[in-house]
């Protein structure tokens, strides 16, 4: 591929197209925030925290677009979809095509902008926070990082050669590996998100601080079930999570509440001093992706009739933060999932208890 766009180059971008740049591709770093591209071409871009690079990149505007392009890498915001990739229509080459790594399940919307046949999907796994014009901190360990950093695929589950091209181009920052399932690939990284960054997001804390606090570990265990239950009443193949079937997180799994907190906090702890991006856009005082993350759980939810109250509550404490452009407060987060724990546990045990006296 000739000609490379990182379009989103916030946090996870300009990580992004920064290692994709040094590796020596010709890649332009697409950006809305006028004080952030000129400072990226003024001094380079600058990755701070597990590591510390200053390398030099090409950043534009999106009115700064010209000629065309092989490779569109997303990393907008899926509020932005649009918006981000209306300079890029008729800037394709004819074997030209995007690939969005946004979060959610944005695929089937690109898709139906720029074409089924120029979409590829897939999933970032390392955390970034932009620490202002020029500067993104990489909040997840290098050794993880460089380990597993993508995963994408074609939305027919096939492995032609352009994804193996995609792939090789995304290995500059770390491991990309290939599915044949990426539907199944992005519901799995959503359950994450929508557990992890959900909880983030509805408490203003870090990664780590939910891990560090039982309750909100409690409440990652209902909203994942929640997810996991929407995604399979929606007929979706969700990918395994870790060394046990997705069927292993669900309440009445194989694994306890126990071995999936053990795992979560595991899995988390390389990820501990990140942040949600939902959390970032509130502390900026925009609009956050809650919609496309938790409020994407309880869409499917709504649809099929599956109960989820978790997913619910995280998206009604994320709301009343983007309307009043406050981060919700860590206390007040943890008293709200800590009384609907209270009610969901009093709740099954007086249906429990109806259900004996029935059998009596």
């Amino acid at each position: 591929m000739k000609r490379i766009a990182v379009v989103g180059a916030g946090s996870l971008g300009t990580i992004a197209g920064a290692l994709i740049a040094d590796r020596g591709y010709d890649v332009e770093l697409i950006d809305a925030n006028a004080a952030h591209v000129a400072e990226l071409n003024r001094t380079g871009a600058r990755i701070t925290g597990h590591i510390d690079r200053l390398i030099p990149v090409t950043a534009k505007l999106p009115s700064e677009v010209t000629g065309e392009y092989d490779l569109v890498i997303l990393l907008t915001k899926q509020v932005y979809t649009e918006q981000a990739l209306e300079p890029f229509l008729g800037r394709l080459s004819p074997e030209g095509i995007v690939c969005t790594l946004q979060n959610g399940t944005p695929e089937q919307h690109v898709a139906e902008i720029v074409g089924h046949g120029r979409t590829l999907a897939g999933n970032v796994r390392y955390s970034a926070i932009y620490r202002g014009p020029g500067e993104s901190e990489l909040a997840t360990t290098w050794e993880q990082t460089l380990a597993h950093s993508f995963d994408i695929g074609e939305l027919d589950g096939s492995i032609p050669d352009r994804l193996r091209e995609t792939a090789d181009i995304l290995s500059s920052v770390g491991h990309c590996g290939l599915t044949e399932n990426i539907i199944g690939m992005k519901w799995s990284k959503l359950l994450i998100n929508s557990t992890f960054s959900g909880l983030s997001a509805a408490c203003g804390c870090t990664f780590g601080e939910v891990i560090d606090t039982p309750s909100l570990m409690r409440a990652a265990v209902r909203l994942l079930d929640e997810g996991i239950r929407a995604g399979q009443a929606a007929g979706i193949e969700i990918e395994p999570l870790g060394p046990a079937p997705i069927e292993a997180f669900l309440l009445d799994g194989e694994w306890s509440a126990e071995q999936r907190i053990a795992f979560f906090t595991d899995s988390i702890e390389k990820h501990r001093h990140a942040e949600a991006s939902m959390l970032q856009d509130l502390r900026k005082g925009i609009d956050c992706e809650r919609d496309f993350i938790n409020g994407r759980v309880i869409e499917v939810a709504e649809r099929f009739g599956v109960e989820v109250p978790f997913n619910r509550l995280a998206y009604s404490l994320i709301s009343r933060g983007e309307a009043e452009r406050t981060v919700p407060p860590f206390a007040d987060g943890v008293a709200a999932f800590e009384e609907l724990l209270s009610r969901v546990t009093a709740e099954a045990a007086g249906t429990a208890e109806a259900t004996a006296g029935g059998l009596r």
